[in-house]
């Protein structure tokens, strides 16, 4: 009788602890995509063009610079460039279970989104 209490005791435990150590594992994940898609909005906002006396974002390199950072990252992501001056990534992945696959979940996903604007200054003025 005692050894049956156990064992669904020692299971039911176990999955407590997954929980907690896959969604904290998930957590580390989200914070990593986030960084990364953050990391690649400011790289594309490194690649200017100067239009009507601003500097403003170079579509087409700052697109490249900012996928080609995500490309290098276990994510994959997709670039945009909002209102001429905000360069906005998402990076999307997932994050591989360790306990939580004895319940079968295998994956968590894990998408997140990272913005970067372009401010053109002349003489403590943005412009």
């Amino acid at each position: 009788m005692v050894s049956v209490w156990v064992s669904v005791a020692l299971l039911a435990f176990m999955v407590i602890v997954g929980i907690g150590v896959d969604f904290a594992g998930h957590v580390g994940a989200s914070q990593d995509a986030r960084a990364v898609a953050d990391e690649a909005a400011r790289a594309g906002g490194q690649h200017l063009i100067l239009a009507t006396g601003r500097a403003r974002p170079d579509i087409h390199a700052a697109i490249t610079a900012a996928n080609t950072y995500v490309a290098a990252s276990p994510y994959t992501g997709t670039t945009s460039i909002l209102g001429g001056d905000t360069i906005t990534v998402s990076a999307t992945g997932h994050y591989t279970c360790q306990f939580l696959s004895i319940i079968g979940i295998n994956t968590l996903p894990v998408s997140e989104t990272g913005t970067a604007t372009v401010k053109s200054v002349l003489g403590g003025t943005e412009q």
